[in-house]
């Protein structure tokens, strides 16, 4: 793009009311989960069991120095990407609550949907992030006297974290 005058603000998309997230149990294909898959009878919708700093997915890369012999700087190469993903969620009795769904040692996936509003049904061609994790054990969260009571839990994260994906029919 030419050099323009005045500053350039790009459109932002609002995360509120078109983030959702799944606990799914199975995907074949990491590269193209299906909407069978997201929308089967195992899989749970828990986008408003999480708090609002309750799914935290975060990555960090660090680098490593390449000294060379009489070369005045220290080169870098880049180090591997560190992925965490860390859960808060309100304590709930209901059966299909974060809280008995996501059992401390089970493996399975997260699927992300940003940019579409919560209430739209999965479908082919929508772009998801797929988190295959382990689930931790839940912990009470912290009591702070004012809000919901939470549980807080660790993930580990059991494969490469790739770029977001398209929904396979």
């Amino acid at each position: 793009m030419a050099d323009v005058a005045g500053s350039v603000i790009p459109s932002a998309l609002d995360q509120k009311g078109n983030t959702t997230i799944w606990w799914v149990p199975t995907i074949a294909n990491l590269s193209a989960p299906t909407v069978a898959e997201i929308g089967a009878s195992g899989s749970y919708r828990l986008t408003y069991d999480f708090t609002t700093d309750g799914f935290n997915l975060a990555g960090s890369q660090d680098t490593v120095d390449d000294d060379r012999l009489t070369l005045p700087q220290p080169l870098q190469s880049l180090d591997v990407n560190k992925v965490t993903l860390d859960l808060k969620y309100v304590q709930s009795s209901d059966a299909h609550s974060a809280q008995a769904i996501l059992i401390s040692g089970t493996p399975g996936y997260f699927v992300l949907r940003q940019n579409v509003p919560d209430a739209t049904l999965i479908a082919a061609a929508q772009t998801v992030r797929v988190i295959p994790v382990t689930l931790g054990v839940q912990n009470p969260g912290p009591i702070d006297g004012s809000g919901k009571s939470t549980i807080v839990q660790k993930t580990s994260i059991t494969g490469v974290l790739g770029d977001p994906v398209a929904v396979a029919a």
